[in-house]
């Protein structure tokens, strides 16, 4: 048990150096500098950091979240983010145990990390880490598949080329996922353009899509999808009703209001007696049907005349519902 406690504990450490070094990628993704040189330096006073200004979480405590030249506040994110990659490599650890997968892990999570945080901060995803992010898939899918191969060669059976095989081996599952991932995110997000005159999502969620459909093949990218737009959901929605009940837009309140309630109240009814009768059922049904599309169409025309649309970006999601994915 100790033994295990101090394994967990050193690959929490090489998460939090990781996590140190993703900082570095987003700043520099931003900046357009090198990931390598030059070394690292305050973003305002440009002085080259000390090796002690560099201890993942403890230099921020030790240099109070300051820089040591030039006192200038050091941003929260560094130990943020270098607390959730070390979380993360612990958890992608217990998954997978000392395996060639766990490394393979270890880069998607990190890459989702990167992802993430530069789409949160400037709302901007990256090409070079979305392509990353399939070549990983890619890469991953074809050790998969020598593995499968190498596996049936050396046991009684002699591995045979057939159409199942070639249907449902790791490479084409992972070019699937890619594929349809890409293909579902774009039509969505040109779906935008019939609702609010906009794309309804950025073309970089649509790498993102392709990257987790590369790593995790054609039928989980349609659970990541679906698990993101949940996601999405849970932390828009609240922000979208404060927004309309705020500035008091009773033609979407009211709909939304009639629409939960009905609802609600079929969800607990429907099994009563009542409901055995098929006119009864067919026109409960017919209501709540009619009244979804009432609430569609009010959320539509409200969305087109608002001038301040309340945006997330979508990409934290996805890269959420990947990393959950990977490790459930």
């Amino acid at each position: 048990m100790l033994f295990l406690i101090m394994l967990l504990l050193f690959i929490f450490c090489i998460g939090t150096v990781i996590g140190s070094f993703l900082n570095v990628v987003i700043l520099r993704a931003f900046s357009g500098e090198s990931i390598v040189l030059p070394p690292s330096k305050c973003p305002k006073c440009q002085n080259k950091l000390k090796w002690w200004h560099n201890i993942p979480l403890l230099s921020y405590l030790i240099l109070r979240g300051k820089c040591y030249f030039c006192k200038e506040k050091i941003s929260i994110q560094y130990p943020i983010i270098e607390f959730i990659t070390g979380i993360l490599f612990v958890i992608v650890f217990l998954k997978f145990g000392i395996t060639v997968e766990t490394i393979f892990g270890f880069i998607i999570a990190s890459l989702l990390v990167v992802i993430s945080v530069t789409d949160i901060k400037e709302k901007v995803v990256f090409d070079a880490h979305t392509y990353t992010l399939i070549g990983t898939g890619l890469v991953y899918a074809i050790y998969l598949t020598i593995i499968q191969i190498v596996n049936i060669n050396t046991s009684s059976t002699t591995f045979q080329i057939s159409t199942e095989w070639i249907l449902n081996n790791p490479i084409t599952m992972a070019l699937g996922g890619l594929l349809l991932g890409a293909a579902i995110m774009e039509i969505a997000a040109r779906i935008g353009y019939l609702i609010v005159g906009s794309r309804a999502f950025g073309e970089g969620d649509t790498y993102i899509a392709a990257g987790l459909g590369a790593v995790f093949g054609w039928k989980n990218i349609l659970i990541i999808l679906v698990l993101s737009l949940i996601i999405q959901l849970i932390f828009t929605l609240p922000l979208f009703l404060k927004k309309v009940f705020t500035k008091k837009e009773w033609n979407t309140l009211i709909p939304l209001a009639l629409f939960f309630i009905y609802a609600g109240c079929y969800y607990f009814l429907q099994k009563q007696i009542l409901f055995n009768n098929l006119y009864v059922m067919y026109t409960a049904i017919s209501i709540l049907f009619a009244l979804g599309i009432w609430t569609c169409i009010s959320l539509i025309i409200g969305m087109r005349k608002s001038e301040d649309l309340t945006y997330l970006p979508f990409g934290p999601a996805l890269a959420i519902a990947g990393l959950l994915v990977l490790v459930i």
